[in-house]
């Protein structure tokens, strides 16, 4: 079943992005903890259909290593030494782009006995790897997130796509907001809200929200590979829990008030220095909506473009 498995997990990925070396680049900012052994409970293997996506195909994986990208690294190497598969890794990494050196991926493990060589290394991001004239722009969905037809139509006119952060309340509270998101063509990311540091607590919160949004939008919907954790301040340690369960964790010291940010963006010389900046904004505050646009104008007036996370992390 496990072969069977394989192959049509195969099929289904064919036409995925290159997987041609960059050369070496400049390294995002991140924080590093102690190599461990990135491993997670695998659940029982079941048929891949044809349409699998990387939700779908979480339930053949064994384990996850969170892998920074050396010089001379390709996928099919990569592949090789971390029991996984080209096509896997791209897709579940949201690649359109050859990988570079100090790319972060997350190396989905199948079920097999090939052993994994590759070094384990959690990381928490807090710049983009980009050298474009970007920013990452993202938005935090919790619970008591006000209605987001305001924003979308924002983001509608300056024809802009970023990346909205939600978890499962948000996501059951509000199916016409998550349609919406989808359609327009926003890049969906795991967010979690954890009151204690618990690895189980962190894991049932994960699952949920991605059974939340495969219940609303099928299995080709997919809230991989990042996230941001709610009320836990950021460090080694979340970011290790996070890479354990196929995640990327950011910063949460980069979100920022709305109007704060706008006012900020007067002064072109300050704007500009937000190039690579991964900015997080709360959608749960009705003045981000109302700061929206002026941050967009100003950050265009100083030549960068907003762009969503998985942008930002490829070369």
């Amino acid at each position: 079943m496990r072969v069977i498995g394989f192959v049509l997990g195969l099929c289904c990925l064919v036409g995925c992005a290159s997987t041609a070396p960059n050369p070496p680049t400049t390294r995002p900012e991140i924080a590093t903890a102690t190599s461990v052994s990135a491993s997670a409970t695998a659940l029982a293997p079941t048929p891949i259909a044809l349409t699998a996506t990387p939700m779908a195909l979480a339930l053949t994986w064994q384990s996850y290593t969170a892998y920074r990208v050396e010089a001379g690294d390709s996928l099919e190497s990569i592949a090789e030494r971390g029991a996984s598969f080209p096509l896997f890794i791209s897709r579940y990494n949201r690649l359109n782009r050859p990988i570079g050196a100090g790319q972060l991926l997350i190396v989905p493990r199948l079920e097999s006995d090939q052993v994994n060589s590759l070094p384990s290394t959690s990381a928490l991001i807090r710049r983009g790897l980009t050298n474009q004239a970007w920013v990452g722009l993202s938005c935090d969905l919790g619970a008591a997130a006000r209605p987001i037809e305001p924003i979308v139509k924002t983001l509608a006119s300056s024809a802009i796509s970023i990346t909205f952060f939600i978890d499962h309340n948000w996501i059951e509270q509000n199916p016409q907001g998550l349609q919406q998101l989808a359609t327009a063509g926003h890049e969906l990311a795991n967010g979690v809200a954890l009151v204690q540091l618990e690895p189980e607590a962190l894991s049932q919160a994960l699952l949920r929200t991605e059974t939340s949004l495969t219940n609303q939008l099928g299995m080709d919907a997919s809230i991989r590979p990042y996230l941001r954790i709610w009320g836990q301040a950021s460090g080694p340690e979340l970011a290790e829990l996070a890479a354990q369960n196929g995640y990327l964790l950011l910063d949460n010291a980069q979100e920022r008030d709305a109007a704060k940010l706008a006012e900020s963006l007067a002064d072109p010389q300050q704007a500009a220095s937000y190039r690579g900046e991964l900015i997080a904004l709360d959608c749960n505050s009705a003045e981000t909506a109302a700061a929206l646009p002026l941050i967009i104008e100003r950050l265009q007036q100083a030549g960068l473009l907003t762009q969503p996370i998985a942008e930002m992390m490829q070369p």
